[in-house]
């Protein structure tokens, strides 16, 4: 059976894939930094260093993922290895149904390289909240991206006032509030896993929810939904692996001569 050549617009499916994890996600957490207008509790303060310490806690991740985002009426699937590094490393392969690659996308906190390979062309851009806007019209950085992949929440650093929150069904959270809304993230009291988190009153209202699997804590599958509906990314992983301290080179993307780059740095 022949190959499915990728759509003519991959960068636009990449970036429904790995940054569109972060849509109304990450816009918070790229505001500048203004001061706290009322002093957090000592047990707000605690929960705080409890999720920060739970992200430090994942050094990197290996994986087989699939990836599956609908915008709208149009749905889309990739699947392939993904690897991770905290905190702002990234790599993911998709593969077509023989195991060729056919899509390479590798990031840090200076640049995010596509090669789509099956069309022999590749896009360097600059890894920056503005970058990221002037493409898809949010704001974001590979830090944030990594995390949220890695099954961690960065709260948000411009919060006016930050409040510990009695456990529902979900469990407790913390309610960090700016200027532009709201980001609430829920956790595991003793672990710090983020079990789910919703972003409400700024650009993008939206909710992300997280399956955590039966080893270390890693997460099986997040999903990411906005508020109007007209976007959902649904990640889930095989076999994942953390803190393997795998070789660094694997994060390095070397691109064919005869690949035509676009570098837009």
């Amino acid at each position: 059976m022949p190959l499915r050549r990728p759509s003519r617009s991959r960068l636009g499916a990449w970036a429904a894939v790995a940054l569109g994890l972060g849509w109304a996600l990450i816009l918070p957490g790229c505001a500048s930094v203004s001061p706290v207008a009322r002093p957090a509790s000592p047990e707000a303060e605690a929960a705080r260093t409890l999720l920060e310490r739970r992200r430090a806690e994942l050094r990197d991740l290996r994986t087989l993922a699939e990836i599956r985002i609908r915008r709208g009426s149009q749905a889309q699937r990739l699947a392939g290895a993904l690897l991770l590094r905290n905190p702002a490393s990234l790599r993911f392969e998709a593969l077509s149904p023989f195991g060729s690659p056919v899509l390479v996308v590798a990031g840090d906190m200076m640049a995010l390289t596509v090669w789509e390979v099956l069309d022999d062309r590749a896009y360097i851009l600059p890894s920056s909240p503005e970058a990221t806007r002037r493409w898809l019209g949010v704001a974001m950085r590979e830090d944030e991206l990594v995390a949220l992949l890695l099954g961690c929440v960065v709260p948000r650093a411009d919060a006016r006032s930050v409040d510990l929150l009695p456990a529902d069904g979900t469990g407790p959270s913390l309610s960090l509030r700016g200027a532009d809304g709201e980001q609430r993230i829920w956790f595991d009291p003793e672990t710090g896993q983020v079990r789910k988190a919703s972003w409400t009153g700024g650009t993008e209202a939206a909710q992300a929810d997280f399956e955590t699997g039966p080893v270390d804590g890693v997460p099986v599958g997040i999903t990411l939904r906005t508020a109007d509906g007209q976007l959902e990314v649904v990640v889930q992983y095989r076999e994942p692996r953390v803190n393997t301290d795998f070789d660094a080179d694997l994060f390095k993307l070397t691109i064919p001569e005869r690949v035509r780059i676009r570098d837009f740095r």
